[in-house]
């Protein structure tokens, strides 16, 4: 029993220190919260901020002085590209702050007994103030921003074609610069300011002049593409010995691209190339030097053969060509051929016509194969054969010459001049001597048949017709009327030269044939 009443004793004083440590407890924690209440009577919350400003746990006279003190240290940082930065400070802007209330506004909606609710929560205030700041100062202090610098600068650069190289045309990327627009970047420098935000970046506010074409755009890369296509060409054209080679190196130059991309070729520059083709290879009309049978060495003017480039032809085919990417051997395109390229374009196989000998010689292929009297224009007449290298025009057997008064049937036909060529002439039964002074043909070379015949065999369209006067290799007795028939002659020989030229430029052909 007595051990019960000891036990109970024991839970009674228990008990009493409990009650006591409860009480004790409850009133610090009341004289916590009444000192706390009476605290926040006065100061702002835990975790206040005013206007960006931690003014917890302090007076409204100390938060405008910390949020003053803020102001006066403002720094506006200006992020710019390449990492760099410049700063403007709030009192080099003599900027400075007025408050209109709003600290004793927000403190007299504070209840001061609901400290604890807000002791772990947060709370944000935004109030008026009036911020003011020198615009001159502002203004003198942007002007020399180091962004504005001349030799700071770069101006942005357009995404463009690179110059030709051996691997043809790129897309040069873009130069993005660092140009300013000014006026825009002042005003978000100016709200800035007033908002006190600690920085802005030029690059996210826009305010960099951007290049208009970007290396992505579309139609520049199409470009640079059919380009690349045209200077990837390589024609060339073969001369004899001699090469003209048109690739990359020349049609670069010929490239034209305007403001909207679009690719061409400059016909100007082109034709400027097909004329010097024309004039460095054309053999034409020219003056050839002929060691005759006679073993004399002479120049022979006039006539019209030779190699003829069609020039305006070739323009349009070499400009296709260039278009398609050929590469390889091209022939250009001819009004007329010869036997081949160099000084001498006659080769080896060709007819020589002695006017004053009134004697030819056939060779092919450097061994003569027939020479011959003929008779030729009568002097007499003016129907003079006119000297200068031809091209056989075609052959044709049995064929009827037909004129003003005559209409002669023979049956080797070769012209070589217009309505004059080689045929055979049955109804004579001698030639050469003087027969052409008074007697001579309407123009042509009339030949023996047979002469004819082996001629007409062994000669094709394209063969030279060299058609000269050599003094001292008459077989006949000049006497006075072989003068008046040579002066004669002379006369028809200018006739007939300017008659010749003035059908060649003009391109026709006459459907009357001299016998």
């Amino acid at each position: 029993m007595e051990r019960r009443r000891k036990k109970k004793k024991t839970r009674n004083r228990r008990s009493q220190f409990n009650s006591k440590i409860v009480i004790i407890t409850g009133v610090a924690l009341l004289l916590i919260y009444l000192a706390g209440s009476l605290y926040y009577t006065w100061n702002f919350y835990n975790r206040t901020t005013i206007n960006g400003v931690n003014c917890s746990n302090i007076s409204t006279k100390s938060a405008e002085e910390l949020i003053s003190t803020q102001v006066r240290e403002y720094t506006l940082t200006i992020e710019e590209r390449d990492d760099a930065t410049e700063q403007i400070k709030g009192e080099d802007i003599g900027l400075k702050i007025y408050f209109d209330g709003g600290l004793d506004s927000i403190k007299k909606k504070q209840n001061g007994f609901l400290w604890p609710i807000h002791f772990f929560t947060k709370d944000d205030y935004e109030i008026g103030t009036m911020l003011n700041y020198d615009k001159d100062l502002l203004e003198s202090f942007y002007n020399y921003l180091n962004c504005f610098n001349e030799d700071y600068v770069i101006q942005p650069i357009d995404a463009h074609v690179s110059e030709y190289q051996d691997d043809g045309y790129t897309v040069v990327e873009e130069t993005k610069g660092n140009l300013v627009k000014k006026d825009k970047l002042y005003e978000i420098i100016q709200n800035a300011v007033l908002a006190l935000d600690s920085s802005v970046s030029i690059e996210k506010e826009d305010c960099y002049e951007n290049p208009g074409v970007t290396m992505d755009n579309e139609a520049l890369n199409n470009a640079v593409e059919q380009m690349n296509h045209l200077v990837s060409s390589k024609i060339t054209y073969e001369f004899g010995d001699d090469q003209e080679v048109v690739d990359g190196e020349k049609i670069h130059k010929w490239i034209n691209v305007d403001s909207d991309y679009n690719v061409s070729l400059n016909q100007e520059d082109i034709k400027e190339f097909i004329d010097y083709i024309g004039k460095t290879y054309n053999t034409f009309g020219k003056v050839r030097t002929l060691k005759t049978s006679y073993d004399k060495t002479i120049q022979v003017s006039g006539g019209d053969y030779g190699w003829w480039l069609d020039r305006t032809t070739e323009l349009s085919e070499l400009t296709k060509a260039i278009q398609a990417g050929t590469q390889g051997v091209r022939e250009p395109v001819y009004f007329q051929t010869a036997k081949q390229y160099g000084d001498d374009d006659v080769g080896n196989t060709y007819v020589e016509i002695n006017l004053t000998a009134q004697h030819l010689f056939f060779y092919k292929d450097g061994n003569m194969v027939v020479d011959s009297d003929f008779v030729s224009g009568n002097l007499t007449k003016n129907y003079g054969t006119p000297v200068g290298t031809y091209p056989i025009q075609y052959r044709q057997k049995d064929a009827t010459l037909v004129g003003e008064d005559y209409e002669t049937s023979v049956s080797y036909w070769m012209p070589f001049n217009g309505n004059i060529g080689m045929h055979d002439a049955s109804w004579r039964s001698d030639f050469g001597k003087d027969i052409y002074l008074k007697s001579g043909s309407h123009g042509c070379i009339n030949l023996p048949p047979k002469v004819a015949k082996t001629i007409y065999e062994g000669i094709s369209k394209g063969t030279a017709v060299i058609v000269y006067e050599l003094p001292g290799t008459e077989n006949y007795t000049v006497g006075s009327t072989a003068t008046e028939a040579s002066e004669q002659s002379n006369e028809t020989q200018n006739d007939n030269s300017q008659t010749n030229e003035t059908t060649q430029n003009n391109s026709t052909t006459s459907n009357t044939q001299t016998n």
